[in-house]
C-alpha cells in the first residue's frame, strides 16, 4: 500500500495544532467585528463622528463579510470627505443593519 498520500501521525498532530491556532484567530476576528459593531452603535448614539469614522475604517479593512466591508468603506469615505449631513453619513443606517445581520449570522452558525 502506498502511504505517500496519507499524512503520518506526527504530521496529523501538527496539522491539528495549526488548525486550532487558526480557529482561535478566526474567533478573534469575529469577536473584534462584534465589538466594533457595539462601538459603532455607541459612537452613533453619541454622534461622535470621528469614532464612527475610525470604527468604519477598521470594519472596512478587517470585516470578513464583503458587503459589510464595502458599506463600512462608504461610511468612512463620506466622513473623510465631509459628505455627512447633520444626522451623520447617508450609509450609516445601512452599515448598522449590516453589522446586526452579520452578528446574527455568527450567532446562528
Amino acid at each position: 500500500m502506498d502511504t505517500s498520500d496519507y499524512p503520518s501521525l506526527p504530521n496529523i498532530s501538527q496539522l491539528l495544532a495549526r488548525l486550532a491556532v487558526n480557529n482561535l484567530r478566526v474567533l478573534d476576528v469575529v469577536d473584534g467585528q462584534i465589538n466594533s459593531a457595539q462601538r459603532l452603535l455607541e459612537a452613533t448614539i453619541a454622534q461622535d463622528w470621528q469614532q464612527v469614522k475610525e470604527v468604519s475604517r477598521f470594519l472596512a479593512d478587517h470585516a470578513s463579510d464583503q458587503g459589510l466591508a464595502r458599506t463600512a468603506r462608504l461610511v468612512c469615505d463620506e466622513l473623510s470627505q465631509g459628505l455627512s449631513g447633520p444626522r451623520g453619513p447617508r450609509h450609516l443606517a445601512q452599515l448598522l443593519a449590516a453589522c446586526r445581520t452579520h452578528a446574527q449570522q455568527q450567532r446562528d452558525s
